[in-house]
């Protein structure tokens, strides 16, 4: 059974309680829930449970004292004050406790140092630990990335146009590890950006509007290509404006690709629509040009890729028997010397051996 604040009603108690329950551990129970005031931490209502003090803040959790944590406790009725000290994180102090709920808040925690928790709830509560800790390190380490994206230092790389966080953020996705991209193209159309690595080239539509015209609102488009799949490069314009196409096996330049066919429609509507698909990037007659020293050399990195290197091995000449020859020669020089062979004999033998 729960101990409710003076304070409250019980609908309002219920109400708390309700509320408090979508904070603690599933069959964590609840010894008293009571209001306070408190500033540093923020906290509005203190719990008390077989395992803990909790001070929330609605919903959330602003500050937690295992039993087996806390050093000591100092609870002052008139003043409404309970300062409580823990081991490894410091002193908590809890204001504007209403008085008649001081004495009922010590007795839980006394109680509560002296029983021992549930196993089953203290291994929950290590696993919570244990999984907020993960998540922090992951935020950590997507702040990390973002720091990173905002703050792109690869000398290396040639960087065409104006890179948003968003597409740093997708480039370091595609990314390897320890890897950087020699070239970044970026559309000012905001239709995407282009990045190529020394094997593969990546188009990517992400941020605001250009995932919006991509037909992924809030999201990303992205795809990579791998140069010995690309089978060409293309662009076709018009007037002013053009599309820079990536051809595949899998992404042929059998249609034009348009801006406007389909424009009344949503935008995945237009199976030919630039904006939309994965291997095209919208690109200015103005910044084609502009770019086309870095587009060829793409297309002749990707040329090389596609080169078969074939090493021919020269054939080896056949070993001569000298080991062989010289005994023939031998017993001929003693046939000659016993008179079983000529002078005319000898020679024309010797000359069919020597070749």
């Amino acid at each position: 059974m729960t101990y409710f604040s003076v304070k409250w009603k019980p609908t309002k108690a219920a109400k708390q309680l309700a509320i408090a329950r979508t904070a603690l551990l599933p069959n964590e129970d609840v010894w008293y829930l009571g209001v306070c005031n408190s500033v540093a931490p923020v906290v509005s209502e203190i719990v008390v449970t077989p395992l803990r003090v909790v001070g929330l803040s609605g919903h959330w959790i602003n500050f937690e004292a295992r039993y087996s944590e806390i050093q000591s406790l100092t609870a002052d009725a008139k003043m409404g004050t309970i300062d409580i000290d823990r081991k490894a994180d410091g002193p908590i102090a809890l204001r504007q406790v209403p008085e008649d709920d001081v004495g009922a808040i010590e007795y839980y925690v006394r109680f509560g140092q002296s029983t021992p928790a549930p196993p089953e709830l203290l291994a929950a509560l290590d696993n919570a630990d244990a999984a907020a800790a993960a998540a922090i390190e992951r935020a950590a380490a997507a702040a990390k990335r973002m720091e990173a994206a905002r703050n792109l230092d690869w000398p290396s790389t040639t960087i065409r146009g104006r890179l948003s966080r968003k597409a740093s953020e997708a480039i370091l996705r595609q990314c390897y590890e320890d890897e950087h991209p020699w070239l970044i193209l970026t559309s000012s159309g905001g239709a995407g950006t282009l990045v190529a690595f020394e094997d593969r080239m990546a188009i990517i539509k992400t941020g605001a509007l250009t995932s919006f015209m991509a037909g992924t609102l809030g999201g990303e488009r992205a795809a990579s290509f791998h140069f010995v799949d690309i089978t060409g490069i293309e662009y076709n314009s018009g007037l002013m404006s053009g599309v820079l196409e990536v051809l595949t096996p899998s992404y042929q330049g059998t249609a034009n690709k348009d801006y406007w066919r389909g424009s009344d429609r949503s935008r995945n509507a237009d199976s030919n629509d630039p904006w939309t698909l994965s291997n095209t990037l919208p690109l200015s007659k103005a910044e084609y040009n502009g770019y086309l020293t870095d587009i060829n050399d793409l297309r002749a990195r990707v040329g090389r890729a596609k080169q078969v290197n074939v090493q021919v091995v020269p054939p080896q000449a056949p070993a001569v028997a000298s080991d062989g020859l010289a005994e023939q020669l031998k017993s001929l020089t003693q046939l000659h010397q016993a008179g079983a062979l000529t002078d005319e004999e000898f020679a024309a033998a010797k000359a069919r051996l020597l070749g």
